[in-house]
């Protein structure tokens, strides 16, 4: 049997068909423009942000501990695959040196890297800056747990600092250290910026 759809007579008539039944201008069948990839990515940010900074955040400790354990290499190789190099780089440097921090703080630590990027006298990218020799660490043996609100945080904190539109926590700021180790003659010659939770900051 084949379906068919029963049309009441009272409804055949052109004016007694609603006017949300008519076909819409052909304007308005074509399809829109493709978002671009800096679209993408603050569009990703805000889903994420949404969804990870109302929440509590675990201690890094923990975190890491169970790092190994809950992440298999299809997690890491999804992971990689669904970011792009300088998000990856800047998302695992905040997580590492700020995953506990207030989300201020791990936008301070992810500045200092666009703030040396912007310089002239670090590398031109961001896995640039960041893998140069005794600065911060080789990202691609840092494996975190991809499936905590942890991580998710610290994505969500990298594609706000890419994408220019954040507030400068640490203007200039191009060096860190933690809050509770006694400062190195290195830190005593420069411009304090900034202390902010467990870091302080420096031009």
């Amino acid at each position: 049997m084949s379906a068919a759809v029963l049309v009441p007579a009272s409804m055949t008539s052109a004016a007694e068909t609603p006017a949300t039944w008519a076909l819409p201008a052909a304007p308005a069948l074509l399809s829109p423009a493709a978002p671009t990839q800096a679209q993408l990515n603050i569009l990703r940010f805000r889903q994420i942000a949404a969804n990870t900074f109302a929440e509590p955040i675990r201690t890094l400790a923990a975190d890491d501990a169970s790092a190994d354990a809950d992440t298999d290499s299809t997690d890491v190789a999804a992971d990689q695959a669904s970011l792009d190099d300088e998000t990856l780089c800047m998302a695992k440097v905040v997580h590492h040196e700020a995953g506990n921090q207030s989300r201020a703080g791990q936008l301070a630590v992810a500045q200092t890297i666009l703030n040396r990027k912007a310089s002239g006298r670090f590398a031109g990218t961001v896995c640039g800056v960041v893998h140069q020799r005794n600065q911060y660490f080789d990202t691609t043996r840092y494996h975190p747990n991809r499936a905590s609100a942890q991580w998710q945080a610290a994505v969500a904190v990298a594609f706000e600092a890419l994408s220019g539109k954040a507030q400068a926590v640490v203007p200039g700021a191009l060096f860190f250290r933690a809050a509770y180790s006694t400062p190195t003659n290195f830190f005593k010659g420069r411009i304090r910026v900034a202390a902010l939770g467990d870091h302080v900051f420096y031009r």
